[in-house]
């Protein structure tokens, strides 16, 4: 039961959890893969459809608090418009341009400069950059949850 196969599913699902924090590993996506071909080495046998199934639904929720988690911070931080745009632009020019801190700071950055140039206050925009900041780190916290709860699940479908 124990063969190479299932160890090398579980390093790479492993690199894939390490992946909810390194923009260049696709993290869930990663681990759902994992499970499909470890599936299909063993026939679909322990690894089932509907197995895969609550894997896949479950990579799809942390693709969407991927993308919304930084902008849903900032609107519940009195976001306009502009910081929510802000924080969007500045979340992909950082991480094209700046790797991991860019992931960080660019949606922060991107929502204070999007509100200031909206006409608001440097505080004000302070406290949306803020907000964003605590979306992605919420954001994040969630994902490697997901991808924790995606490895056992993979685990105990093999056992």
């Amino acid at each position: 039961m124990l063969n190479a196969a299932f160890w090398l599913a579980l390093l790479v699902m492993v690199i894939g959890a390490l992946g909810t924090f390194l923009p260049v590993v696709p993290g869930t996506p990663l681990i759902f893969l994992s499970a499909l071909g470890y599936g299909y080495y063993e026939g679909f046998n322990r690894i089932t459809p509907l197995i895969l199934g609550i894997l896949f639904g479950l990579m799809v929720i942390t693709l969407l608090i991927d993308y919304f988690a930084g902008v849903l911070g900032a609107k519940k931080y009195g976001a306009t418009k502009h910081g929510t745009w802000g924080s969007f632009i500045g979340g992909i020019v950082g991480i094209i341009f700046f790797s991991i801190p860019g992931l960080l700071l660019g949606p922060f950055v991107g929502a204070v400069a999007g509100e200031m140039l909206g006409g608001r206050q440097a505080e004000e925009a302070l406290k949306v950059g803020l907000g964003c900041f605590i979306g992605l780190a919420g954001g994040a916290l969630f994902k490697v949850i997901f991808a924790v709860a995606m490895i056992m699940i993979f685990i105990s479908g093999v056992f």
